[in-house]
């Protein structure tokens, strides 16, 4: 049993789904057998002339006036339902667009560019049917309602200055009518996302398969729009139908590998593409939930008319092979899918012109037979889009950041079709041009100094333009509007019109974080009312089931976008304030951090629980260190606190200190010890009294007294001091003494030698030694001050020896009387040691050159000096 109810439970729930499936696809019926709702989904594809591709979807849902639409929907989004309901939209549309459409080369006068080629950034425009005094009210909750919907800035509209209520130059004229734009909106996934989830299918299914973001944004142009406009009015307790029409027309440039390798020479080769190297997927099928999903490809008049006139000299007629529905194929290109119907614009056939349509059913198609249409163009081919009767541009005029103008320009395209719409008289034919342009409230315009030129040459004001309506802009309020009806002669040239203004100051909570950049002018619209962009096609039967051919039938006038203008205005310095607030902030915040702190510290609250604290932890240990830190700083000890946390840091980081001191001291007690016993100096050994043994000797020991006693004898002092101390027959200086001596007797001199050698300076006397030996006598302890780093008493010597001393000093002054006298007579006597310690005397230093001068260490101003005077000595 349980095997047998299996199968029917699986048999049960299989027809409840497809039960399910059938009721969601076609809807619930009503009373009457009409469906509640609908959805198309179409793509048009169209070759440009500059190698691009046009790639245009279509996507439309309706729902009819009933009662239900209000609380539920099957296919139509609710949230777009509420939307009309709430806010009474009779008629809405929203744009982003990234990019600008080029009119010049991808044509100005067919449907798509009349009706989906929008400014940069935001274009936001509606109709409400409410009373008037509630339509800026209505206005607002709507910015902010799809400002959240579509995760845009949309709600920067609300504002007074954003938005202007066109009369009659804007398509759909209506008292009612709101219409903004922000021109600096930046477009990305966030916006196409939402718009995304509109879809029944979403971006899962049917054609809305081929949305790739990459590919997308990575066009030349694309703009997504969405309009939306209620079917029938609520009465009789029925809400309004509405048909919501989603667009999304994307500018693309092939990758083709045969045109860049196979054409590579050939200047004017249309590059091969299908819909896999353009968004990277195939389609598997259409969208489940969809009425209709068929592929366009469409070849406009221009590039039928440059097919036909390369095959002239083919066996069949250009005609026909336009027209056979069996051959698909064209000796210009090839197709990679058959076309399943081949349309031929009905409207184009008396001037041999006519666009030519191929059908694509995606229904066909399935995941195991995906459909990738392909086009490989055989042949060079260059044609030209059919253009508007009139190409506008914008541009801004003048210099500096007071004032300027603006100029609109129509040049003429001459096209070939002639002006078909154009109003004839008995003599004169005319062109009438619509301009409606929007300024913001800073840029202050000057009606009254329009100026119009036909020809390159100025016109009276009242002879072209036929109807005018300005509304001043004012301050902060609102912004200025412009429309303008023009009657230009059918064979004009070019035109143009100029308008000067003056640039105003904004406040500095109005600037933008990007003010340095300029702000934007909106595009002006330049419409054309007696030319429609329509294309009737035949087969009129299989046309009523295609929204997108029943848009291009309808008659919407020509119309185009002029360029976003950047006006740059006055802009005051930012740094400033901020400098000024970021150092007012910065005293501020000290003033006041230390006005909380005296307020809030209590001290005495804190001393008295830290000295509490210390108390509890006080040891023998930190009384000891406490009482020989006082010690040493010649202070009446206290008893150690510290803060909490830190006492025990603090005690042992004193411990390491007088550890560190003490150890050092020792070291250093141990290492003088160990160089006195070691070594006697040279200086310890000259000052040892060589006549009195007996009396004892004390050790000089410390290191600061070894360093007094060195600079006991001030060696650049012209009067030499004798030493205070006794010289011991063993001392070294007496033996040097000694053997000088002797030299000098054999030599045969009387005298001693004028120079004084360098062990008398390093003995500490600056006295000559006599032939014989007697120890010199030194001078008393009075005759100078006692020095603070002699630590051996001497004993006063003799009258006798003091006379000896005093007759060799002499004698050594005659001696060096020569070259010491030279150099005090140039003030050169701090080089005389210099001479000493080389024993140079008087003799060698007239045979010496610069190079010896430079050898000895003087420096360049003495050698010149002394060589100088020595020439003039001669």
């Amino acid at each position: 049993m349980a095997l047998l109810r299996r199968p029917l439970l699986l048999l049960l729930l299989i027809l409840t789904h497809q039960f399910l499936h059938s009721w969601i696809v076609f809807g619930s019926v009503n009373e009457e057998g009409q469906k509640q709702e609908e959805f198309f989904e179409e793509l048009l594809l169209k070759p440009l002339p500059d190698r691009k591709l046009l790639t245009h979807f279509h996507f439309q849902s309706s729902a009819p006036p009933s009662s239900s639409n209000g609380r539920h929907h099957h296919l139509f989004p609710k949230a777009i339902s509420q939307l009309v309901q709430k806010f009474r939209v009779k008629e809405m549309e929203l744009s982003f667009t990234q990019g600008r459409w080029n009119y010049e080369s991808w044509g100005g006068f067919d449907s798509i560019p009349s009706s989906n080629a929008k400014p940069p950034g935001v274009e936001l425009w509606a109709v409400f049917d409410v009373p008037q005094h509630l339509i800026d009210a209505m206005w607002k909750n709507l910015t902010h309602t799809l400002s959240g919907l579509f995760c845009a800035s949309i709600n920067f509209l609300e504002s007074s200055t954003a938005y202007s209520a066109p009369e009659w130059s804007f398509p759909p004229a209506s008292g009612n009518l709101r219409y903004g734009t922000l021109p600096r909106e930046a477009v990305c996934t966030e916006n196409l996302t939402p718009w995304l989830k509109l879809l029944p299918c979403r971006d899962k299914a049917g054609i809305s398969m081929l949305l790739d973001r990459p590919s997308i944004y990575r066009g030349f142009y694309h703009s997504q729009r969405l309009h939306l406009t209620s079917t029938g009015s609520g009465s009789e307790g029925l809400d309004p139908g509405i048909i919501l029409e989603q667009t999304l027309t994307v500018v693309l440039l092939p990758n083709s590998q045969r045109a860049s390798l196979a054409r590579a020479s050939e200047k004017h080769v249309q590059p091969s593409w299908s819909l896999s190297s353009i968004f990277g997927k195939e389609v598997s099928g259409k969208c489940v939930l969809a009425e209709t999903s068929n592929v366009y490809l469409l070849l406009d008049r221009g590039l039928v008319a440059e097919l036909k006139q390369l095959h002239k000299e083919n066996e069949k007629s250009a005609e026909k092979v336009s027209t056979s529905e069996n051959n698909w194929t064209n000796p210009s290109f090839e197709l990679s899918a058959k076309p399943d119907r081949i349309f031929i614009e009905e409207s184009s056939l008396l001037s041999k012109n006519p666009s030519i349509l191929y059908k694509f059913e995606v229904e066909k198609y399935s995941e195991s037979e995906p459909f990738d249409l392909g086009l490989t163009w055989k042949i060079p081919v260059v044609w030209l889009c059919q253009q508007a009767p009139l190409h506008a541009s914008r541009f801004l005029m003048g210099s500096g950041n007071e004032r300027g103008a603006i100029a609109i320009s129509l040049k003429s395209t001459q096209s070939s079709e002639g002006f078909v719409g154009a109003n004839f008289d008995d003599e004169r034919c005319e062109l009438q041009v619509d301009v409606f342009q929007v300024v913001p409230w800073y840029v202050k315009v000057y009606f009254h100094s329009l100026q119009v030129f036909v020809d390159q040459q100025p016109k009276a004001v009242s002879d072209i333009i036929e109807k005018i309506h300005v509304s001043p802009s004012k301050d902060k309020v609102s912004p200025g509007v412009m429309e303008l009806v023009l009657k230009l002669p059918c064979s004009v040239t070019s035109a143009a019109l100029t308008i000067e203004f003056d640039k105003g100051f904004l406040h500095i909570d109005e600037y933008p974080p990007d003010a340095n950049q300029g702000f934007d002018i909106p595009s002006a619209i330049v419409s054309f009312p007696n030319f429609h962009a329509s294309m009737v096609f035949l087969e009129n039967d299989s046309l009523n089931q295609s929204p997108l051919l029943s848009k291009f039938q309808e008659k919407s006038p020509v119309m185009s976008y002029t360029e976003v203008l950047l006006v740059p205005l006055t802009t005051p310095d930012f740094s400033m304030p901020y400098n000024v607030i970021t150092i007012t902030c910065t005293v501020f915040a000290l003033y006041f951090g230390s006005l909380l702190n005296a307020l809030r510290r209590r001290v005495a609250e804190e001393e008295r629980f830290l000295k509490d604290k210390a108390a509890k932890k006080t040891g023998r240990l930190p009384l000891l260190l406490s009482k020989l830190s006082g010690k040493l700083r010649g202070r009446q000890s206290e008893p150690p606190h510290s803060t909490p946390g830190s006492s025990s840091l603090v005690n042992s980081k004193l411990v390491f200190k007088v550890i560190l001191i003490a150890g050092l001291a020792r070291v250093e007690m141990y290492a003088d010890q160990v160089e006195g016993a070691g070594k006697r100096s040279v200086k310890e050994r000259l000052n040892v009294n060589s006549f009195d043994n007996s009396i004892p000797r004390r050790q000089v020991t410390g290191k600061r007294q070894r360093q007094d006693e060195k600079w006991e004898h001030d060696l650049y002092q012209d009067v030499p001091q004798v030493s205070n101390r006794k010289v011991d027959a063993r001392d070294l200086r007496l033996k040097l003494q000694k053997k000088s001596l002797q030299q000098v007797s054999q030599s045969g001199r009387g005298a001693l030698s004028g120079v004084r050698d360098l062990r008398d300076k390093l003995s500490g006397t600056m006295n000559p030694q006599p032939v014989n030996a007697d120890p010199p006598k030194l001078k008393s302890n009075a005759a100078k001050p006692a020095r603070r780093s002699v630590a051996v008493e001497t004993s006063e010597p003799e009258p006798k020896k003091a006379a000896t001393m005093t007759e060799r000093k002499k004698a050594q002054q005659k001696a060096d009387a020569s070259v010491e006298g030279f150099l005090q007579s140039l003030g050169l006597e701090k080089y005389v040691i210099t001479f000493q310690v080389e024993e140079v005397d008087m003799t060698a230093l007239v045979h010496m050159t610069d190079d010896d001068l430079k050898a000895l260490g003087i420096p360049m101003g003495p050698r010149k000096k002394i060589i100088l005077a020595l020439e003039s000595r001669g």
